[in-house]
């Protein structure tokens, strides 16, 4: 059927969206139409009808125009409603269109739009191709199409991979990604080998990348190149190259060699500056994983207080985060809009914290005896800063620096000196005065009582510690909180022993296996009744432990935590926790002869004659006409046990510490 076509010009200012157009449009849709309309001109002209009212009346404009809706071209008139307003178009602009009836609208919309085929992709990018190679600038091809420059080089990218691929794209062989994908090589047979020569299933978009980028270096991931930069590593010669496809235009870096190389003489001024602080050797890796920290032990190291300028400036950056964590909170009540500043938000607290780190981290003093055993390492963060880790100590050298720190924590134990007025310090002190040959650590060439002794004595006196450290509740939450406090708040690397076992592990276990007496202590009959009181009232379903508690006056779940905070206590021969525990031992005021008597199992069976025999003189338990010296083991054992009964004398693991 042939219909009569009748064209007019229209202002327009006359034209409206018809409702038989039936594509619909959604805002800034039309901006690449309007630059092309604008470089090209209007190439096809609107279909339209005269636009009736409701009651089957023609509607015109306010100076009686007539108005027309438009069935096929909507986009097009309003990307001429953008270039108008932009001032590109007159304000009487004319419009070409072609005038149908109103009964024909919709089967003119659907023919106009289902009959349209779209531009392949691929002769999309030829077109880009050839315009460039007629000598348009990318810059000047983005604005006659409406596109970024962005857009105009990933095109051209895909223009110059191998026609045979391009072929390949047409025929819906291999879809876009895979061709995007495919672009990361430049040369022609690299980019069909890694296509036509491989399995299917390693032809997906993964795989290729993986491949194409095989040996070379994610600049935006790899900490070593934004600690070198870009341009420095392009300078010294370096090639790369770009994913123009990628949301951040990654670059690849192709020479890891040359990367590494610079990132070394970048280094080796820090390192020259930390040799400087005398340490025993000075290291530059450019990785170093967890791994390769545990080949080492940690150095202890003292806290120097921070200068005022220091001070001022923590002041400031706490201060500063708690205004950014009341702005989080209050970004939380906002319905929308708010991702992009809580992104800076975190950023900014980021950086606080890395700047508080770097401020706890320069606090950190070592003595010269431990920097002439330990070292340091220089390494790049993932970040792509310089990391400084000091006080680390090689195998060979552990043991070194081991003593060197059993010799500060005794000279730091004696320093405080014995507590006054303590009944068995002064036993201690009789037995001196007496003459005691007893030889003083220092002095013995092997220790006093053999290690099995020495754990034993140690769990009856860590029964004896917990059992009064659960009574004492003020001292038992400062105990915890001491314990929390040097975990959560101080140095994560920095392994300090501590008498609370803060993973809440109680300790009966392993003071049973240190001392097979220990369940017939007073101390661990002490704490089983007390331990039974609360398994007896706590609800039987442990889920509702937390609810149960919060109904109860405060002072019982505070007795509850010193319960608990007292069986994790340790007191075991361990390194770095001597000080700690004797510190509760002495707040405590834990006298352990009110706990423990010598036993033939618990004591005197497993000490020589000649110790028997001290421990006689020093509780004053020997008579004038005692020839306990020439008694045999037994019956000086079973003498012993019935004299010292009652005396309340102790053995030096029990007697109070210096701390």
């Amino acid at each position: 059927m042939e219909h009569t076509k009748e064209l007019l010009s229209v202002p327009l200012s006359a034209l409206v969206a018809s409702p038989f157009n039936v594509r619909r449009y959604a805002s800034g849709q039309v901006e690449e139409l309007a630059a092309l309309i604008h470089s090209q001109g209007l190439i096809h002209n609107l279909v339209v009808t005269e636009h009736i009212g409701r009651r089957g009346k023609k509607k015109s404009a306010g100076n009686g125009e007539l108005r027309f809706a438009v069935a096929a071209g909507e986009r097009r008139r309003r990307a001429l409603l953008l270039l108008q307003s932009r001032g590109r178009l007159p304000t009487d602009y004319q419009v070409p269109c072609e005038l149908v009836p109103p009964e024909r609208a919709l089967e003119v919309s659907i023919a106009e739009n289902s009959g349209r085929e779209p531009l392949h992709p691929a002769d999309e990018f030829d077109a880009f191709k050839a315009m460039i190679a007629e000598g348009k600038g990318i810059e000047d091809v983005a604005a006659r199409f409406g596109v970024s420059p962005l857009t105009v080089q990933r095109r051209l990218k895909l223009a110059a991979l191998s026609p045979r691929l391009l072929a390949l794209y047409r025929q819906d062989g291999i879809n876009l990604d895979q061709l995007m994908a495919l672009t990361l090589a430049d040369d022609h047979a690299v980019q069909e080998a890694n296509w036509f020569d491989v399995p299917h299933w390693e032809q997906g978009v993964a795989a290729i990348r993986r491949r194409l980028t095989a040996g070379e270096v994610e600049a935006m991931r790899c900490g070593l190149a934004r600690f070198v930069g870009i341009e420095t590593y392009e300078a010294a010669g370096g090639v790369f190259s770009r994913d123009l496809f990628d949301s951040e235009h990654s670059r690849f870096l192709a020479d890891p060699a040359l990367l590494q190389r610079l990132a070394l003489e970048k280094l080796e001024t820090t390192v020259t500056a930390v040799r400087d602080e005398g340490w025993a050797w000075v290291e530059a890796r450019l990785e170093v994983d967890a791994l390769a920290l545990r080949q080492f032990a940690r150095a202890d190291y003292d806290l120097r207080k921070p200068t005022a300028d220091e001070r001022e400036e923590l002041a400031e950056l706490a201060r500063r985060s708690r205004e950014l964590e009341l702005q989080s909170d209050g970004l939380r009540d906002r319905p929308e809009g708010w991702p992009d500043e809580a992104e800076l938000i975190d950023l900014e607290e980021q950086d606080i914290a890395a700047r508080q780190r770097a401020i706890q981290q320069g606090l950190q003093v070592w003595t010269l005896e431990v920097k002439a055993l330990a070292g340091v390492i220089v390494t790049v963060s993932r970040e792509g800063d310089v990391a400084i880790i000091r006080g680390l100590v090689r195998e060979a050298d552990r043991k070194a620096v081991d003593a060197a720190r059993r010799r500060r924590e005794k000279a730091a134990c004696e320093a405080v000196g014995p507590r006054r007025g303590d009944a068995t310090a002064a036993t201690t002190d009789e037995s001196e005065s007496t003459g005691s040959s007893r030889a003083t650590p220092a002095e013995s060439k092997r220790p006093e009582f053999s290690d099995a002794l020495s754990r034993r004595l140690a769990a009856h006196r860590t029964l004896a510690l917990q059992a009064v450290l659960a009574r004492n509740v003020p001292v038992a939450l400062v105990a915890l909180a001491n314990a929390l406090a040097q975990r959560v708040l101080g140095d994560e690397y920095r392994r300090a022993g501590h008498a609370l076992q803060i993973t809440a592990q109680p300790s009966a276990l392993a003071l049973a296996a240190a001392a097979d007496d220990a369940k017939a202590a007073p101390a661990w009959l002490a704490l089983q009744t007390a331990r039974d009181a609360w398994i007896e009232r706590l609800p039987r379903d442990r889920t509702a432990w937390f609810a149960w508690l919060l109904e109860l006056p405060q002072a019982e779940p505070l007795e509850l935590l010193a319960l608990c905070s007292a069986l994790t206590a340790n007191a075991l021969p361990a390194a770095g926790t001597a000080c700690d525990a004797n510190a509760l031992v002495n707040v405590v005021g834990l006298d352990m002869a009110d706990w423990w008597e010598p036993t033939e199992e618990g004591f005197l069976n497993h000490v020589s004659k000649a110790q028997i025999v001290q421990a006689l003189k020093e509780a004053g338990a020997i008579l004038g006409t005692d020839r306990v010296e020439s008694m045999k083991k037994d019956l000086l054992v079973s003498t012993a046990l019935a004299r010292l009964k009652g005396k309340r004398w102790l053995p030096a693991p029990l007697r109070p510490p210096s701390v």
